[in-house]
């Protein structure tokens, strides 16, 4: 069984498409059956976030799971095939585990060392683990990259002075608002980047700060907690016309705000789109008098700092490197299991098949010494190759030897076709 990911990212497409492919959190126990529907995959785990969109599967065929993969990705979004082929990225076992460690590290993100994907991670390995699609293999792996971002984070400083989306957002509202003292603010959203996204305004200097959410009682209590106050989404266009500024981050699949609804904000109203996919409607940007942020209109921001944290990043690698290692020789100790069982019942079936070619005529008591004898030379001949090979697969070239073993013993199928 091998472990594949195929995946696609702000570094590969852009963001319109990276927005039609997301996972809303509630769709994912469906997706995540309708992924194991495909012959090739045996465990399944999906990453959707505002930067990437990643199936992590452990499949028997290589090739045939990449192209299952490929066709869930296009069924379930809409989007067809060949759109997806053009940035879809595939990782084969030791890339497969190196990729998702800096990913979990920080790494990989848009913006160097950002705090959030490790939670996103987290999230994404319970709610397979929740479904039965990360078993052994994928919860072993999840949980080594969790690990893998913890230590990234605290034995060096690659999250240190990171400015987040939500933090770039709400510097930018600042901006373009002249500064936030006297203004409102409203934030739709109740989740966990809505919140940080409320207290990053908040640290800017707004002190009225209004959370709108499809749950009142969701928005409210964020609302205490930045000392706003609550509303419905009902609210919106009222609200909207009386604030500033408007940050938006949920993970509603369609757009909660129209252009419309934003038409009636007065001149100089600067909106924030955080969602992924977009929470306002595109057309709002050709809105003369307002100003309209999306992910893609960031980048400047969050990339403040990123020199010093560029600096840590030997470091990370050589965390991500280790534990990689580590994994993959704890993975490869596991193959081995079968293919050690595999050539010792071949040896037994040899051993019983010459005793009883050599038993015949002899009574019970010669028999029984000769059934003895012949197991425990098979067992001495087999004991210091399987010792060495065990020493040599968890070791640097550990997959050359076990493809080797298996290939001169024509045990079973190393799972790539």
């Amino acid at each position: 069984m091998a472990i594949v990911v195929c995946g696609l990212s702000h570094k590969t497409v852009a963001l319109p498409l990276l927005e039609q492919l997301a996972f809303a959190p509630e769709d994912l126990p469906k997706s995540l059956a309708r992924l194991l529907d495909h012959d090739a995959v045996h465990e399944g785990v999906i990453l959707s976030t505002c930067n990437r969109t990643e199936v992590y599967a452990t499949v028997h065929r290589f090739h045939p799971a990449v192209s299952e993969v490929r066709t869930f990705l296009s069924d379930v979004s809409g989007v067809p095939q060949d759109r997806i082929a053009d940035g879809l990225y595939t990782y084969y076992e030791t890339s497969a585990v190196h990729h998702l460690f800096n990913v979990a590290s920080g790494i990989d993100s848009m913006v160097v060392g950002e705090p959030q994907i490790l939670g996103q991670v987290r999230d994404a390995y319970r709610a397979a683990a929740d479904e039965g699609t990360a078993r052994s293999t994928l919860s072993a792996l999840f949980q080594r990259a969790l690990r893998v971002g913890k230590r990234a984070r605290t034995e060096t400083a690659i999250a240190r002075h990171v400015v987040s989306l939500p933090q770039a957002a709400a510097r930018a509202v600042s901006d373009l608002a002249g500064g936030l003292r006297g203004k409102r603010v409203v934030v739709v959203g109740a989740g966990r980047m809505a919140e940080l996204a409320a207290r990053a305004v908040v640290d800017n200097g707004c002190e009225d700060v209004v959370i709108a959410n499809r749950t009142v009682d969701k928005a409210r209590r964020l609302a205490a907690a930045v000392g706003g106050r609550g509303a419905g989404l009902d609210e919106l266009p009222a609200l909207l016309a009386s604030a500033d500024a408007l940050l938006c981050v949920t993970t509603a699949p369609e757009p909660v705000i129209d252009a419309a609804t934003l038409q009636q904000a007065r001149a100089g109203f600067v909106a924030i789109d955080l969602g992924m996919p977009r929470n306002i409607e595109p057309s709002a940007s050709e809105l003369e008098h307002i100003s309209l942020l999306d992910l893609d209109h960031l980048g400047s921001l969050v990339e403040r700092g990123t020199e010093s944290r560029r600096a840590e990043l030997p470091k990370v690698e050589a965390i991500v490197s280790e534990e990689v290692d580590e994994f993959c020789a704890w993975e490869r100790s596991l193959a081995l299991g079968p293919a050690i069982a595999e050539l010792r019942a071949w040896a037994e079936e040899i051993r019983a098949r010459e005793v009883a070619r050599l038993a015949k005529g002899m009574d019970a008591d010669g028999r029984e010494a000769l059934d003895r004898a012949t197991r425990g030379l098979v067992n001495k001949l087999l004991h210091r190759p399987m010792t060495q090979m065990h020493d040599l697969v968890v070791g640097k070239d550990g997959q050359v030897f076990l493809e080797a073993f298996r290939e001169i013993f024509d045990l079973g199928a190393s799972g790539e076709e």
